[in-house]
């Protein structure tokens, strides 16, 4: 967060649509016509080169026109290099604007703040044939009272910012031992009593007046517990005892392992100084050898309290348990995954102590989990842990589908109380897989008109009917002879040749089997399908249609491949399950043999 008064953040080019000369002549060049769309236009090219060259000149100017009447709004953003610091030590106020512009007015911050040092930089980046620049002014500060103040929105060209809050606590006390000196070192720990577990903010601060040539301050390392380090290292001045000083300041994230009392030893700083008596110190020798060193802080670490719930133990300031992904608005159907997200969100824990993320079983469906996610983060001196795992919910059946709420029990050491965090639960519709094949309704028997359901009429008229009733009986009777040829063919070519028809989607469907390739498997298995008949978009709707179980298990465990965490590895026995085809293809390939009409649109 902190920098020196005077340094300058990096530098982040605002992005801004921009019509350059390149851009236009890319665009002019992609009117130019292919061969074949001039040869679909009849005449040559040579024909209308003027043509397409008066047309590109138009295009060209269009987009210039374009670009330039209608340019991107200037924008503007203020931010602070910390939010809080103590009265007597500086800040960084650091503006960056989108477009070249003049210098904001920072006469408004007369009133709050010091005005220091500043300085200003710029920075201009071309991509993909668009150009954009940005302005950024850094202005150190030193506020003139302590408590909440603001740094009001300022005008950089035509934009404003955003208002920025400051915190300002009470000058620290400073040690007698330490006032008007040189150089010294501090090392605080905030809370000195804490949990088990519970983090322990530690600050070291090395303060000098006196130019450095080298020098380095000593690593904290405890032997019962961890410690992390925060961030970089921050620099910035501050006023003690009525002296300025520059600062260096470290952070570190302490958990104690067991309780009792932890020691936080005592850091020290060996460098070298200038001597300012010295007229030859700055050019010829590296100064005098400097050490210094800090005070000893001990922390009272109490066990974890009998109050407590059991489960993992969670000593935080903040928690929060999230779900994301699925509401009752979300549409379902049996066979198609729900992707859900649980994340836990701890203030004052790393990733690493948190519980994994688990979903009890949910009654109709199958829940894959995918694996975790997990990331610490720094935020104001505290360590915030988060991990975050997918979930896919595969529905079995139609209808009410009950996510139920989650919660996990934790210990809030602000209010030194007993938490629990909490989900709603979420109840979804589920609606039948998407072409789930109906029951065919049975089929009625023709009715044949008697004699004396015929109205009276000519001779001629009677005679034409009852010779298209025996037509139509005819049709049927050879109808009837040929659906039973077309379905002993099948027979006998089983007992004429044992092994299933190989087709060249099954051989990419066992390809993939072979390779180990699950994603591949999965997509091979309903093209096949497909090409055996079925109506298979997903591998619900495949499973829904088979009847045997081996094949139905089969598809169960490679569902739980691609949705779950195993890494891709297939299920044994995947294509043993399908070595003799589709346990429910015959009767849906048979009545697409024996149309006579080619299939709509030219086949799938």
């Amino acid at each position: 967060m902190s920098r020196a008064a005077l340094s300058v953040p990096r530098h982040r080019a605002a992005s801004r649509p921009a019509a350059t000369l390149s851009a236009l002549c890319h665009a002019a060049a992609a009117t130019r016509l292919s061969p074949r769309s001039a040869a679909q236009a009849g005449p040559p090219l040579s024909s209308v080169a003027g043509f397409s060259m008066i047309r590109r000149l138009l295009m060209l100017l269009a987009l210039y026109a374009v670009a330039t009447a209608s340019p991107a709004a200037e924008t503007a953003r203020a931010w602070l290099d910390r939010d809080s610091l103590q009265l007597g030590e500086t800040v960084t106020l650091n503006i960056e604007s989108s477009e070249s512009a003049s210098e904001p007015d920072f006469s408004a911050l007369d009133a709050d703040f010091e005005l220091l040092g500043r300085s200003s930089s710029s920075s201009v980046s071309i991509s993909n044939g668009r150009t954009t620049s940005s302005m950024l002014w850094a202005v150190g500060l030193r506020p003139r009272r302590e408590g909440k103040l603001t740094i009001p929105p300022l005008t950089v060209g035509k934009a404003r910012t955003e208002a920025v809050a400051l915190t300002v606590g009470a000058a620290p006390a400073v040690a007698a031992a330490n006032a008007g000196d040189d150089f010294f070192l501090d090392a605080t720990a905030d809370p000195q009593l804490v949990y088990v577990q519970q983090q322990v903010r530690v600050t070291v601060r090395f303060y000098y007046a006196v130019n450095l040539t080298d020098g380095a301050v000593e690593e904290l390392s405890l032997p019962d517990a961890v410690v992390q380090k925060l961030g970089q290292d921050r620099s910035y001045d501050a006023e003690r005892a009525g002296r300025r000083y520059r600062v260096m300041e470290r952070r570190y994230a302490v958990t104690a392992q067991k309780s009792g009392s932890l020691v936080l030893p005592a850091l020290n700083f060996r460098g070298r100084a200038l001597s300012g008596n010295d007229p030859n110190a700055l050019f010829f020798g590296r100064g005098r050898a400097v050490e210094t060193r800090s005070e000893a802080t001990t922390i009272e670490v109490k066990p974890r309290p009998a109050a407590s719930a059991g489960g993992a133990w969670l000593p935080a300031q903040s928690l929060q348990l999230q779900i994301e992904g699925v509401t009752a608005a979300t549409p379902a159907r049996v066979g198609e995954p729900l992707t859900v997200t649980v994340t836990e969100i701890a203030q004052g824990l790393g990733f690493e102590q948190l519980p994994e993320i688990e979903l009890p079983a949910i009654a109709g469906a199958e829940v894959y989990p995918d694996k975790s996610v997990t990331r610490s983060r720094e935020s104001s001196g505290w360590v915030v842990g988060e991990r975050s795992r997918k979930f896919a919910i595969v529905p079995k059946h139609a209808g009410k589908l009950q996510i139920p709420a989650l919660s996990l029990d934790w210990w809030n050491v602000a209010e030194d109380a007993a938490a629990k965090a909490t989900t709603e639960s979420v109840t979804v519709d589920v609606a039948e897989a998407a072409n789930q094949p109906a029951a065919a309704p049975a089929a009625a028997a023709p009715a044949v008109a008697t004699q004396a359901d015929l109205p009276a009429d000519s001779g001629s008229a009677m005679f034409w009917r009852l010779a298209a009733i025996v037509g139509f009986l005819l049709w049927l009777a050879t109808l009837a002879v040929l659906l039973l040829v077309l379905r002993r063919l099948p027979r006998r070519a089983a007992a004429a040749a044992p092994s299933v028809a190989f087709s060249p989607t099954r051989r990419s469907f066992e390809r993939a089997v072979a390779d180990g390739d699950a994603a591949a498997a999965a997509q091979r298995l309903l093209a096949w399908a497909r090409s055996e008949g079925l109506r298979a978009n997903h591998l619900g709707e495949l499973a829904a249609q088979l009847t045997a179980p081996a094949q139905r298990e089969a598809i169960a465990r490679l569902q739980a491949v691609l949705y779950g965490a195993a890494g891709g590895t297939l299920p044994p026995g995947l294509a043993a399950a399908f070595a003799q085809g589709f346990s429910g293809a015959a009767t849906v390939a048979a009545n697409d043999a024996a149309s006579v009409l080619p299939p709509l649109w030219g086949g799938r």
